[in-house]
């Protein structure tokens, strides 16, 4: 009775075939057939085991939701399904504009999963795609070779992959540059006869005194590829002829040896005796291998006929690693068949998570960013911007532009409407809507998480509060100017300090936002100060005209009246009190007392800075019946005619309210009200603010001078 144990590939083999049949035969004939071309590459090319072969057989079923994670996790294994929906991720990813984000492609697919194996069957399954494009349509051919220069050939160099990097930059270069690469093939092949003799004629001295010394070495000559010889000529600048070292030697040294270092500069030692070298164009990998594993040995030497020829030498064992990569590195290192262990593949994602150029090292992994910590866009043109994890629409609106970031509005996220402040995830391809109505307001500083975001709008707050600041600055000025007051710095000061403000940028600001009554200031600049007013001339309630005098439980008030004809006092307008508010008097000394609310802005300043002036003042009961009384209340609610009709519906025809004026403002979506009205009395006030307020699309109603209700 057998009792092997089934193996992953074969159980994923069993799930495809039971998916197979739910096809139609030619679709399941041609998956067969990719299958065939892929699981080779996946095993053999890229050495990877039995999970990664499993993960490319359950593909299909799984990209097709015939499949689900749990029935993955459950008849299988947790890896695999990391490695699937790493796999879908990818897949759906816009790649139009690798050309430019290479880098950022490469950071975004290793964020996509935490296993890197998901790049490796990518890799596999581009090249598998690629080798049968002859039966694309042109569209997608070209779009696969695009994507294979950009994207997987800088991957297959980081992991040392250089067969499979030669490949993809041959076929990316023969479809995007057709002529290009026809015509340095045809230069290739008329000089293959004299290439091929000075080759020979350069290895033949160095044969001969390699074997004098003892080394048994295979020393190859190989032509550069195309896209090689092709990068020369434009960063150089020359045509075809005109570049030199269109081959290399190779020596691979066979004999088996414990110090592989020593011998290979032993080998160089022997070659720079035969020809001259050139200092600055050595390069040591083999004391300091690359990244991505590679070691071995470069000088570029003057050959016969003052040609440069670039030599490379290495062992038996590096050459593996060099044309195979990490994969090779592992199998050549363990030798026990377990091509998929935890170790190499962490060298592997260590290797594509270092700097692009392979000539450089990096000197610790601090330095490389962690990927959890980031996420990456896309723009609907397909373009990659980098965000830290957390980030909004209003982080990426400002990563776009400044003035993107300033009117933003919110935005489509994988083509669903959303607020400014949805945070995206990785991968989301966002489209930010915008309007030039749109401002940035203080709250946007807590709905973003960039530094970049935040001074922006720091900035456009700051440069607006100035902008405010001219405004205030310029009215008060010609107030100043009209009441004959010289706007000197000691004037200044006086206001600031009797408003109790931070500074004159403050009192400014105030006064352009219509905070601060200007004819308050007027009265403080004009009256006396208080050293200069003797306690005898002090204006007390029994000597103000106009108003009566009377006692009530051993407190002394000043009662209004309206049935007085000649009243020498004013109700204040930067309150507007009304018949039943809380109020006070205070005497000034030219325009009698005026009656300012408890609630006035400018109460605290009054009462602190001159309580002598203040008198107590209350309201007769008969007062307010027939007088009536001018009040602005502020209304702010969302911009809609229909909303603004019902408003002055209510007032005008349902409370039969007298309305002296209305102004409105609109302002991101959203408008801003000012009704002056005739009122009787303070319950007559709130009963239209009750109203008023419980309007469908209101969302706050106040007096001019008090705290939103």
């Amino acid at each position: 009775m057998n009792t092997r144990e089934v193996s992953l590939p074969e159980r994923a083999q069993e799930w495809l075939d039971n998916y197979l049949t739910t096809v139609p035969e030619v679709e399941a004939t041609q998956i067969r057939m990719k299958n065939s071309e892929l699981i080779p590459i996946i095993t053999g090319e890229l050495g990877l085991g039995d999970t990664s072969h499993a993960a490319c057989l359950l593909t299909v079923p799984y990209n097709r939701d015939w499949l689900t994670a749990a029935q993955v996790e459950e008849n299988f294994c947790l890896p695999m399904v990391n490695i699937l929906v790493g796999l879908k991720k990818i897949e759906k990813l816009n790649t139009t504009r690798t050309k430019i984000h290479a880098d950022k492609f490469i950071q975004l697919l290793l964020s996509i999963s935490d296993d890197v194996r998901v790049i490796l069957i990518k890799t596999g399954m581009r090249l598998q795609e690629l080798r049968s494009a002859d039966e694309l349509t042109d569209e997608a051919r070209l779009k696969l070779a695009q994507e294979a220069g950009d994207l997987y050939a800088p991957i297959a160099h980081r992991l040392g992959l250089y067969q499979i990097k030669n490949e993809f930059e041959e076929a990316s270069m023969k479809n995007l540059l057709p002529d290009i690469h026809r015509d340095i093939s045809r230069h290739l092949a008329e000089t293959r006869s004299n290439r091929d003799e000075y080759i020979e004629k350069f290895i033949k001295p160095l044969a001969n005194e390699l074997k004098s010394k003892g080394y048994l070495c295979d020393i190859k000559g190989r032509t550069k590829s195309i896209p090689s010889i092709w990068r020369k000529m434009v960063s150089q600048a020359v045509e075809f002829d005109e570049v030199y070292d269109l081959f290399a030697i190779r020596i691979i040294l066979k004999n088996p040896s414990e110090n592989e270092k020593a011998d290979c500069w032993q080998v160089y030692s022997i070659v720079t005796d035969l020809y001259q070298p050139n200092p600055n164009r050595l390069r040591d990998w083999i004391s300091s291998p690359k990244p991505n594993g590679y070691e071995s040995l470069h000088t570029t030497v003057i050959g016969q006929e003052g040609r440069w020829v670039e030599v490379q030498i290495r062992t038996q064992r590096m050459d593996v690693i060099a044309e195979k990569g990490h994969a090779a590195h592992w199998r050549y290192k363990e030798n026990n068949g377990d091509t998929e262990g935890a170790e190499w593949l962490s060298e592997i994602r260590d290797a594509l998570e270092t700097i692009r150029e392979p000539e450089k090292v990096v000197e610790s992994k601090a330095k490389n960013e962690l990927y959890s910590d980031q996420i990456y866009i896309f723009t609907p043109k397909g373009d990659l911007l980098k965000l830290k994890a957390g980030s909004t629409v209003l982080d990426f609106a400002f990563a776009v532009h400044s003035d993107v970031g300033y009117h933003c509005t919110g935005a489509k996220v994988n083509n669903q409407m959303v607020p400014i402040r949805q945070k995206l995830v990785n991968g989301d391809q966002v489209e930010v809507t915008v309007s030039q109505q749109q401002k940035p307001k203080i709250d946007w500083l807590n709905w973003v998480s960039s530094s970049i975001a935040k001074s922006r709008i720091k900035r456009f707050l700051n440069e607006a509060n100035y902008q405010d600041a001219d405004i205030g600055k310029e009215i008060l000025a010609r107030k100043l100017s009209q009441w004959k007051i010289k706007p000197d710095v000691s004037t200044l000061q006086r206001i600031v300090n009797w408003l109790n403000l931070k500074d004159a940028l403050e009192l400014y600001q105030q006064i352009s936002e219509s905070k601060i009554e200007l004819a308050s200031i007027r009265d403080f600049l004009k009256d006396k100060a208080p050293s200069e007013i003797l306690k005898d001339k002090i204006v007390s309630p029994k000597t103000v005209d106009g108003l009566v005098k009377v006692t009530s439980q051993s407190q002394d008030y000043l009662v209004i009246d309206d049935s007085l004809g000649n009243v020498d006092y004013k109700l204040s307008k930067c309150c507007n009190p009304i018949f039943g508010d809380e109020v006070f008097g205070f005497v000034t000394v030219h325009e009698g007392t005026k009656i300012h609310r408890v609630s006035c802005s400018n109460a605290r300043q009054m009462i602190e800075r001159y309580p002598y002036r203040v008198v107590k003042v209350r309201w007769t009961d008969s007062h307010g019946a027939t007088a009536g009384f001018t009040i602005n209340l502020q209304i702010t609610g969302k911009d809609n005619i229909a909303v603004v009709n019902e408003i002055s519906k209510i007032i005008a025809s349902d409370l039969k309210v007298s309305m002296r004026s209305m102004n409105l403002v609109s302002k991101d979506g959203q408008f801003e009200g000012t009704y002056t009205l005739i009122v009787q009395v303070r319950p007559h006030l709130e009963t239209i603010m009750n109203r008023i307020r419980r309007t469908k699309g209101v969302l706050s109603i106040r007096r001019s001078d008090e705290q939103t209700l």
